[in-house]
């Protein structure tokens, strides 16, 4: 194809008949290096003539790039490529670099980019493949993306970025324990009136009154002590009970799967009971219920660990935060969160993992 007056379609159809030629020359290498062990004396040869080919294809592309720097083709080709690896560092270290510059290739400034598919792709891998699953690495991720934006006031990036953020760690909608801290951080820190240009400030207010509720029940952050009537009418507080783990355990009566899990949770109870002196203790508030009907589901399911139930939820509001039923906290011997979002087979293992850190 022949393209006049168009030098981003000129480069376009010049580096497509490149790459084909050099996908031609690189796949007989690599096919070759797959079958062949380390010690084979042709292994090293080939070895070298595929890096050969790599570094031949770097100075092409770095060419290109210098010759055209305003090309939208150059922009969008410059911001695919992957940043060099440095050898000279640790595998952990190499890791780190990596992922800290991954995007400064990418020309944060040109909307048109947008329009591509590089930006999805690097934002997913970015996120999936290069950022550790655990709130704090995420957060840090993201921060340091937004950082790169030149100038977030009205940037469609800054908007795209932390809305996709907000939707891939949204909590109920991944495995990720503790979703809750990113969503907290992304809403505190990014849905803000001053920030959320692209939001209106109703919406805007019920994500803050939403991440508000979830911010006092994230780990390691200390355990609500949550103050509310037992069955005889008593007032219990969570720190009332003195082993070093307690089970906060949030349900619903009419819940199925509250249904499936309070039984093993039961059982599990008492085997921590026949210890001397007992590891783990448990805390059962009951949510969104009535009193007969508590009541009578404690007593159906040999719940005798401390159980308590507020009708008006202000004892609770703000404190343990619940999406859905059951809920299962952990406090450690410091009265810290450990872990959060479990089922209720994953406990012990929670547990002793807990005690192998402390020892």
């Amino acid at each position: 194809m022949q393209v006049q007056e168009s030098t981003d379609n000129e480069l376009l159809y010049q580096n497509l008949r490149y790459e084909a030629d050099y996908q031609r020359r690189l796949q007989p290498i690599t096919s070759q290096l797959k079958n062949l062990d380390k010690s084979n004396p042709s292994f090293a040869q080939l070895e070298a003539s595929r890096d050969a080919l790599i570094e031949e294809r770097r100075q092409t592309l770095d060419q290109l790039f210098q010759n055209h720097p305003q090309s939208f083709f150059v922009k969008f080709k410059k911001a695919g490529q992957n940043p060099a690896i440095h050898p000279e560092l640790s595998s952990e270290d190499q890791v780190t670099y990596y992922r800290m510059e991954f995007w400064d290739d990418v020309d944060l400034s040109d909307p048109r980019l947008m329009a591509t598919p590089v930006i999805y792709n690097k934002l997913k891998r970015y996120f999936e493949e290069l950022t550790p699953q655990q709130p704090d690495s995420i957060i840090l991720s993201l921060e340091r993306l937004v950082a790169k934006i030149p100038n977030t006031k009205g940037s469609e990036y800054y908007k795209y970025f932390v809305n996709w953020v907000a939707l891939a760690y949204e909590p109920t909608k991944t495995t990720l324990m503790d979703a809750e801290a990113v969503f907290v951080h992304m809403i505190q820190q990014h849905f803000t009136p001053e920030r959320a240009f692209w939001s209106d400030s109703a919406n805007t207010y019920a994500l803050q009154l939403r991440a508000a509720e979830m911010a006092n029940s994230l780990i390691n952050q200390p355990g609500p002590n949550v103050k509310a009537p037992d069955i005889n009418g008593q007032l219990r507080a969570v720190y009332d009970l003195k082993a070093p783990y307690i089970v906060v355990y949030l349900y619903n009566p009419d819940c199925e799967h509250c249904q499936e899990q309070s039984p093993v949770l039961v059982n599990l109870y008492q085997r921590w009971q026949a210890q001397s002196p007992s590891l783990v203790d448990v805390y059962a508030i009951a949510v969104d219920t009535e009193a007969d009907l508590w009541r009578a589901y404690v007593a159906k399911t040999g719940m005798t660990w401390t159980n308590v139930f507020d009708p008006t939820n202000k004892a609770i509001y703000k404190t343990y935060f619940v999406n859905v039923t059951p809920e299962v906290y952990v406090l450690g011997p410091d009265r810290k969160i450990i872990a959060k979002n479990l089922n209720v087979d994953q406990l012990e293992e929670v547990i002793r993992r807990d005690q192998e850190k402390r020892k």
